[in-house]
């Protein structure tokens, strides 16, 4: 059985990765550690890269829908268990 280790976090950072929250399966974890504006952050994050989006050239509109980058990469073949990306915030003088 796979353990995991949930990684340590810097201040200020967003960071996706898979891995499994207490009494869950084992997906994709999106994380964040700073303000708590960054929350929104992390939400959209997900939803950028893990959600269909429709076709704009169907018609009628949402009658056809386009894998989310998640599942395009995994029917390119790609194993999602390795996935890893993290991104820091900007120090604009916000403190």
């Amino acid at each position: 059985m796979k353990r995991f280790r949930r990684p340590k976090l810097k201040s200020c950072e967003l960071r996706m990765y898979w891995g499994k929250l207490p009494h869950d399966n084992p997906d994709i974890v999106v994380e964040w550690q700073g303000e708590a504006s960054m929350k929104r952050d992390s939400h959209f994050l997900f939803y950028a890269l893990g959600h269909d989006k429709p076709d704009i050239n169907a018609k009628p509109l949402f009658s056809k829908m386009e894998p989310s980058f998640f599942k395009e990469l995994e029917l390119r073949g790609y194993d999602l268990t390795t996935l890893k990306f993290s991104i820091m915030k900007k120090n604009w003088g916000g403190g």
